[in-house]
């Protein structure tokens, strides 16, 4: 089935739905069905259409100048039903003295399927198991393999059996080709090759396949991707690999356009190491055998709780790793020293110091709740004395909270207004 078939609704399933939508009344149609660029003849509730790469994204998806126009224009379909919307925003601050574990996430989106690429539409979706969302679409905090899970188990024991408390789990964020050890790349070329190449072409592709994946069904049966699935990474890796070179102009995908094609947009142009989600392990409860993922079979109890509210750094949280590998900026870590924070996860408690020294001191200033409120909002702004530009921010951080808070918060609220904002 083509794009164009979905956009003009000229398939049986749409047609239904659009005979349902017609009879039902005015006030229960929502206005917003169909996909955010296209109309779809108001029959497709769930389905969105999005240019990826419209907004920006890391070159590192794939930096073949070539592929770099591609990845400019891609464009996915993706069903969004069954996706968590309802994440709240959360702060550190609300976690003081509270253990935490960190290991590594890669970029890939949690929940939702992906129905087509470009003007190719899917014979079979591909489903997007995270990532970063993984704890928000499963419940668990988190999965791997084997020995990375028990690692992470080991690790929030001890954590709790020290400060008494269950630990956080805050993963930080890999390059972008981190998601290649998951087979939803690798599942997203094949459905592709399935959809839009020509017989010759896939035959020759199945021949190939074969060689590597022993009584290989061919791309065009589901079962191919079961098989796929179960083959060990290298001889997936090696595959994605033939069908990025030898057949991604032969109607198929070139290995940068599946990797943003799974990604979660919210990552395809975020810092490496970056944290964004926040959630907790249950320390006491055993290792879960069966995760659900394809690629990460064992899981670590707990759940989600929310998006961390400001942009950080995992190297950040982790001042002692820091002092150890002599880093000169924690937010600005070396590929040494990412790939250092990959060999295993690493744990640390948010102390009040460590709060305040991440930009969380207002919790500690003495100020009211409307204070606060004030001052955080006032925080994004500057005022300028003489042309020298202040930051409101940097000025609270200094500020001895020993002397009245108030006074000083009216005192700086006098400077702003007398000076003005800028931006």
């Amino acid at each position: 089935m083509k794009l164009k078939d979905i956009l003009s609704g000229n398939f049986p399933a749409a047609k239904r739905y659009k005979a349902g939508y017609e009879q039902m009344p005015e006030y229960l149609q929502d206005p917003y069905l169909g996909l955010s660029t296209s109309n779809i003849g108001k029959v497709s509730k769930g389905l969105l259409e999005t240019k990826v790469g419209e907004k920006g994204f890391d070159p590192r998806f794939d930096p073949r100048a070539k592929e770099q126009l591609k990845l400019q224009n891609l464009k996915t379909i993706v069903d969004t039903t069954g996706v968590n919307k309802n994440i709240p925003t959360i702060s550190l601050a609300n976690f003081e003295g509270r253990p935490f574990i960190t290991s590594m996430s890669d970029r890939t989106a949690a929940g939702g399927k992906l129905l087509g690429v470009n003007d190719v539409m899917f014979n079979r979706p591909v489903d997007y198991f995270g990532g970063q969302d993984f704890m928000f679409q499963f419940p668990y905090a988190w999965s791997s393999g084997q020995q990375p899970t028990k690692a992470i188990i080991d690790q929030a024991r001890l954590m709790k059996q020290i400060t008494g408390q269950d630990p956080l789990y805050i993963p930080h964020r890999m390059a972008p080709t981190g998601g290649d050890f998951s087979p939803s790349t690798g599942e997203t070329m094949l459905n592709y090759a399935d959809a839009a190449m020509g017989k010759s072409d896939a035959k020759n592709l199945d021949k190939v396949i074969s060689k590597l994946i022993p009584n290989w069904s061919g791309i065009n049966n589901p079962e191919s991707i079961n098989q796929f699935r179960a083959a060990p990474d290298t001889v997936r890796k090696k595959l994605k690999s033939i069908m990025n070179t030898d057949f991604r102009d032969r109607g198929g995908l070139g290995i940068g356009e599946a990797r943003l094609a799974i990604a979660d947009p919210k990552q395809i142009n975020a810092p490496d190491a970056g944290i964004m989600n926040i959630g907790q392990i249950f320390a006491d409860k055993p290792m879960v055998m069966s995760s659900g993922h394809p690629a990460y079979p064992r899981a670590v109890q707990g759940e989600g709780l929310g998006r961390v509210d400001k942009e950080l750094k995992i190297f950040e949280l982790l001042p002692q790793v820091v002092k150890d590998r002599k880093m000169i900026d924690p937010k600005n870590p070396s590929p040494q020293d990412m790939r250092a924070l990959q060999m295993k996860p690493y744990a640390g408690i948010l102390t009040p110091e460590l709060l305040k020294i991440l930009g969380y001191w207002y919790k500690y200033s003495g100020l009211n709740a409307s204070a606060i409120f004030w001052l955080k909002f006032f925080a994004s702004h500057s005022f300028t004395d003489d042309s020298v530009t202040v930051s409101i921010f940097d000025i609270m951080q200094n500020v001895s909270w020993s002397d009245n808070a108030s006074n000083i918060f009216f005192d700086i609220l006098m400077s702003v207004f007398t000076y003005g904002f800028i931006d």
